[in-house]
């Protein structure tokens, strides 16, 4: 004999399983639809046709839903609203807020480049944020400490020191007087201008 009692019951038992996973639920499953959507269905764009599958007619038209969502605002989006967005999870959503937080606020959508998200391309997705630069928070170079001022991307710890030698020099400090004795170089008087009164 080719199987024993134990494995003919095992065969068994397992025909039954697959019998029972595949074949018995599609006796249950509907035999044919009452409508189905094909392309050639869609009329315009807000509209899409129930047909009778028996003749083809036209039974029923329903208008089609388009959701509008406006775009996410940067400078105040918090990590729930960030992750409404495809393709954000909730380590590239606390990187945005991280990185907002150290620069003061974004002042051009550009800038989430500079975060080097690997999975998540900004270029294309820049429809769905906008940016408000009067949100920016403003910074007083004349009452921050040395590490507040390293603190901020923009600037390395050679640019702080420039910036207190110029402090010591002058003695006080703003924007103005930094791009007046051009302390820094124009490129990054330019990069820090938004967040230093």
């Amino acid at each position: 004999m080719l199987f024993n009692a134990s494995e003919r019951r095992g065969i068994f038992t397992l025909l039954l399983l697959i019998i029972s996973i595949i074949v018995v639920p599609r006796q249950f499953l509907p035999k044919k639809p009452d409508f189905f959507l094909l392309p050639a269905d869609i009329i315009g764009d807000s509209v899409y046709v129930k047909r009778d599958t028996n003749s083809l007619q036209i039974v029923k038209t329903f208008p089609l839903k388009k959701k509008q969502a406006s775009p996410i605002e940067l400078n105040t989006a918090d990590s729930s609203t960030l992750l409404t967005i495809r393709g954000i999870g909730p380590y590239y959503a606390s990187k945005i807020i991280r990185y907002r937080e150290r620069l003061g606020g974004f002042y051009s959508l550009k800038q989430l480049n500079e975060l080097n998200m690997k999975y998540f391309n900004t270029d294309s997705c820049s429809h769905l944020f906008s940016v408000d630069p009067t949100i920016i928070r403003l910074s007083d170079l004349d009452t921050m400490s040395f590490k507040a001022i390293l603190h901020h991307p923009y600037l390395e710890y050679e640019d702080v020191q420039m910036i207190f030698h110029a402090k010591q020099k002058y003695g006080h400090l703003s924007y103005s007087i930094l791009e007046q004795h051009k302390v820094l170089t124009i490129y990054k008087l330019k990069k820090i201008k938004p967040y230093f009164k």
